[in-house]
């Protein structure tokens, strides 16, 4: 099953940014494009040029890139992709969030994905513009402030009346946008933005995994321009990492089943748990009851008596419920591995599935030792090669060998053997009967 991809970054140049993702002669497999609101980043960068702190420019945004299903380019119409953009765009930022997204291919027209450009402000929309506390006087040659009663003083400015800045634009008392919200930092978001992507393409019929660093090996991003040596290394080691991830899922999802089962059946079973010397005990004295006397052991009238009062009806039911119990645990065991009693081996059980993330990390460490880097896959494929002429050279030495212990079966041979047998067939036979 496909996972979900998406990568954070910090954008310090938000308008170049989106002209970026959203100009249709800059990106050539352009979907779609659209805004939360009709708004400029300019704003944004404005803000955060004015309140810069340091000598190193202060980050105007952030960006999102997700991997969408490439179904979803040909299956849904520009409007069902586009509400589909706004709705995971406000279930990850808000509501009261500017944000900017872009829809479109990869150069190789293999990765469709969304470039989601948002604040990590929010925009006040409710502000209280600054207003004169007082009339404000000013002296029409001097252009300074003066008293009211002053000579050539003018009225400028009413007590009441809205502040404006030289270009004529209201000024308020405080910022336009809020501080930055710091969720967006937080290594909670980074989790669980995965799954709310997750839950907005369910949402559109597209179910997709949420990736485990925990109990999955990652893959190597294809990046754009990256050399051959490098892209050839990566699609080798994420068709590695695919298999051993199947594999690990499938021991894993057996793991959680037997577990699954034998929950509610060592639920059961905790009664006994501890006790199974005292089952065996108990066993063995049913078998001395019944059979009056069973491993050398006998009892007297007394003690057969009193064990039948107090003691054997309770041992009767525990031991076959022991028994029981038992056999169902026996039968519901996956791995068939040899243990003593059911709680040992069920403690074993949650010690894999708790350990389970160590064997992840064992699986990923072989890989990585084999062929973890770029030298390290050529390392690799040099003992290929090595083994694959080591092979050859043996499968030749051994087809030469066969040749030389089978018979060499040449024409020109055969045809002067027959001649010869022909010769020796002519010559006089000597009668070794006769003297001379």
């Amino acid at each position: 099953m496909a996972k979900i991809y998406s990568r954070v970054t910090k954008i310090n140049d938000v308008a170049g940014r989106s002209d970026y993702i959203s100009n249709p002669e800059r990106q050539e497999f352009l979907k779609l494009t659209g805004k939360s609101t009709d708004f400029e980043w300019k704003d944004y960068a404005d803000f955060e040029k004015a309140n810069q702190k340091s000598q190193e420019k202060n980050n105007e945004a952030r960006e999102l890139v997700i991997a969408l299903p490439n179904e979803m380019s040909e299956n849904f119409n520009d409007e069902i992709l586009e509400s589909f953009s706004h709705d995971l765009a406000k279930e990850l930022l808000g509501k009261n969030r500017d944000y900017e997204f872009a829809l479109h291919f990869n150069q190789a027209q293999t990765n469709f994905h969304m470039h989601l450009l948002f604040s990590e402000r929010e925009r006040i929309t409710e502000r209280k513009p600054k207003v004169y506390k007082r009339d404000m006087w000013f002296d029409k040659t001097t252009n300074r402030m003066a008293k009211a009663n002053a000579e050539n003083a003018e009225l400028r400015h009413k007590k009441g009346e809205t502040m404006k800045d030289k270009r004529g634009n209201i000024r308020y008392d405080d910022a336009p946008f809020t501080k930055k919200d710091s969720k967006f930092t937080e290594r909670s978001w980074l989790k669980s933005h995965q799954e709310t992507i997750q839950n907005v393409l369910a949402e559109y019929h597209y179910v997709l995994d949420v990736f485990d660093s925990k109990h999955e090996i990652a893959q190597k991003k294809l990046y754009k321009g990256a050399s051959t040596e490098y892209l050839e290394y990566a699609h080798h080691w994420n068709q590695t990492a695919n298999r051993a991830n199947k594999a690990l899922k499938k021991e894993q999802a057996t793991l959680v089943e037997e577990y699954t089962i034998l929950k509610p059946l060592m639920n059961e079973y905790k009664f006994f748990s501890g006790k199974e010397k005292e089952m065996e005990q108990a066993e063995l004295n049913l078998n001395i009851y019944k059979k009056n006397g069973y491993a050398g052991n006998r009892w007297n009238v007394f003690k057969r008596t009193t064990y039948f009062l107090m003691h054997y009806e309770e041992d009767r039911i525990n031991v076959k419920l022991y028994h029981d119990l038992r056999d169902k645990i026996f039968r519901s065991v996956f791995n068939k591995d040899d243990f003593y009693t059911p709680t040992h081996y069920f403690e074993q059980l949650l010690q894999k599935i708790k350990r389970f993330p160590e064997r992840v990390k064992q699986v990923k460490d072989t890989l990585m030792n084999r062929y973890g880097t770029v030298e390290r896959y050529k390392e690799h494929k040099q003992e290929l090669v090595k083994k694959e002429r080591v092979k050859e050279r043996i499968e030749t030495l051994e087809r030469e060998k066969k040749e030389r212990q089978q018979p060499q079966f040449n024409i020109e041979n055969i045809k002067k053997e027959r001649a010869n047998s022909q010769i020796k067939k002519q010559q006089p036979k000597r009668n070794r009967g006769l003297s001379r």
